[in-house]
């Protein structure tokens, strides 16, 4: 079983002695676009720049997303990836304890444990899995602590509105609401859901964001987080410096400058999740959640099917997905695939439905081969 994070592309090709070049990866929601072309052109531009240390607070990349997000630069830390920024954060201002709603992305658990922080689990029963429309009562039930919540939730994709994320916030100020905002980028309509302006003024929000899921460049490692100037000050406080290398920040600078690119991708994505679903939901045996972003939840409703002997077979025609079995909260009948090029995502619906209809048909050859036990 193909376990831990989505992509990890190389490990799996040495264990399985495949060729990384001809996997199709749906593991891992990255950008089926790519990065911007700006970005590759600043990189080799300022490539010498790499014989000087980077600018330790990555002032000019702050100061882009500031002005992005019509904050002050003093609201904004950078990165080495988001997930630096998830473990910076109980370990700066030290929680009583954390709350996680499940399931969710696996890194915030391991967070709190690695700053020694006792965590509250909620397991969401709902078979839809909303985030806090109907769970919003047992997340107020646990006072004093440090609250992570992904919107869009990663990996089941729904959506919680802005206004039930505020009630949540201003229902306790000894309560610390931490907003992985990874995905929004990929959302329609997302005034509606992000609370990223907010947080500036407010004393109990964070929001952390990726910059390299929607911008297609996850090797470079970069995200950001806002918050207001106290939060961000404590912080800083135990920030590493020099975490953020200088390509990253290049790199960063020019790809949320480059709006056409964004609205393509927004578009592109639009587009081919819905053509991915609609495949997906066609086939038999399976039950595609209604995607918001770049990604589909899928459960599998035929219980001789596993996940794991889904991506097996998948991995047999050069195609990884993300095996969903060690999400807390889900189980061997759930997996999850990225929105790729219309090409790819025929390719996926093609192999699928050739494993699914196997599957059954080895299933029910089982059946009318078993002798029969007569008694009486």
């Amino acid at each position: 079983m193909l376990n831990g994070h989505g992509g990890n592309i190389k490990q799996i090709c040495n264990t399985y002695g495949l060729n990384p070049d001809e996997i199709i990866d749906f593991s891992a929601s990255i950008n089926p676009l790519g990065y911007p072309e700006v970005v590759r052109k600043e990189v080799f531009e300022q490539f010498n720049d790499i014989l000087n240390y980077p600018e330790s607070r990555c002032t000019d990349l702050r100061e882009s997303i500031a002005r992005k997000i019509s904050c002050n630069k003093s609201n904004v830390i950078i990165g080495n990836g988001s997930n630096e920024l998830f473990y910076l954060i109980p370990r700066a201002l030290k929680p009583e304890r954390g709350v996680l709603l499940h399931p969710t992305f696996g890194e915030f658990k391991d967070s709190f444990s690695n700053s020694n922080i006792n965590v509250v689990e909620i397991i969401n029963d709902d078979k839809d899995f909303p985030l806090i429309n109907n769970n919003i009562s047992r997340l107020k039930s646990v006072d004093d602590c440090m609250v992570f919540l992904c919107n869009p939730n990663n990996p089941t994709g729904q959506l919680t509105r802005k206004e039930d994320i505020i009630e949540l916030v201003n229902d306790n100020p000894n309560r610390l609401i931490v907003i992985d905002e990874a995905f929004m980028d990929f959302v329609e309509d997302d005034g509606k859901y992000s609370v990223i302006k907010n947080a500036p003024l407010m004393d109990n929000l964070i929001v952390v964001r990726s910059l390299t899921k929607f911008y297609g460049f996850p090797g470079l490692r970069l995200g950001y987080l806002v918050a207001n100037e106290s939060i961000v000050n404590k912080l800083l406080q135990y920030k590493e410096p020099w975490t953020v290398n200088t390509m990253a920040q290049v790199a960063g600078i020019a790809a949320i400058n480059d709006e056409e690119f964004a609205a393509n991708t927004r578009k592109y994505i639009s587009s081919e999740k819905t053509f991915l679903y609609n495949g997906l939901k066609g086939l038999n045996s399976i039950q595609p959640f209604q995607p918001t972003v770049n990604f589909i939840l899928v459960r599998i409703e035929d219980c001789r099917t596993t996940s794991s002997e889904i991506q097996n077979c998948l991995m047999k025609n050069n195609i990884l997905i993300r095996n969903c079995s060690n999400f807390v909260g889900l189980d061997e009948r759930f997996f999850r695939v990225a929105v790729k090029t219309r090409e790819q995502n025929m390719k996926l619906l093609s192999a699928l439905e050739l494993i699914i209809g196997d599957t059954a048909t080895k299933e029910n050859n089982r059946k009318d081969s078993a002798p029969e036990f007569v008694t009486g």
